[in-house]
């Protein structure tokens, strides 16, 4: 059995491949999430591009982003509906791995706040160059929704879970269509 950790929202992917190269193991990889690391300010692809070596499993996802006072809000949105380039690091996983499993990870919940331009963001970052915040805030803005980011908390549970439903069944289809996931 291999481990699989994910490139999440508390380590860049440059942390995650030192930890990778310290443990150096068959046995422990990476479940590289297509989406998480935007909260970290980097780029989707580059991301997938570091952490391919080690690429045991997959967190499918597709996001969507929008300004606010404090920096930026990211949003899971069914995916092809969002910004993520899914053919192009679906290939790349295929061609690293061809047994690759593909997990949808498909949350359905308001959008996280990303607040990158307070200080209090980044108490923890040591080497994030200014040019990454100026690389994701003019993506935010590139590349923004036309209608403002799904919200689902003001609604009561059961449309909650339709909605969880649609987006599911939406990114399946997509899925089923466009990326052969099978």
């Amino acid at each position: 059995m291999k481990l699989a950790v994910e490139n999440h929202k508390d380590w860049r992917s440059t942390e995650l491949v030192a930890i990778m190269k310290v443990i150096n193991s068959e046995w422990v990889g990476v479940t590289l999430d297509f989406g998480n690391s935007l909260a970290l300010l980097e780029n989707s692809m580059d991301v997938a591009n570091q952490l391919l070596p080690y690429l045991v499993t997959t967190h499918v996802k597709d996001m969507a982003l929008e300004e606010y006072k404090d920096g930026f809000l990211m949003s899971e949105v069914p995916l092809g509906t969002g910004i993520v380039d899914l053919k192009k690091i679906f290939t790349m996983c295929r061609t690293k791995n061809p047994t690759v499993n593909f997990n949808l990870e498909m949350i359905t919940r308001d959008p996280l706040e990303i607040p990158c331009l307070r200080s209090d963001y980044w108490a923890t970052f040591n080497e994030i160059r200014g040019s990454a915040l100026a690389s994701t805030l003019r993506m935010v803005r590139e590349k923004k929704l036309e209608q403002p980011l799904p919200r689902v908390a003001q609604l009561p549970l059961d449309e909650r879970l339709e909605v969880e439903e649609k987006n599911i069944i939406q990114s399946i289809s997509y899925s089923d269509q466009n990326l052969q996931a099978g």
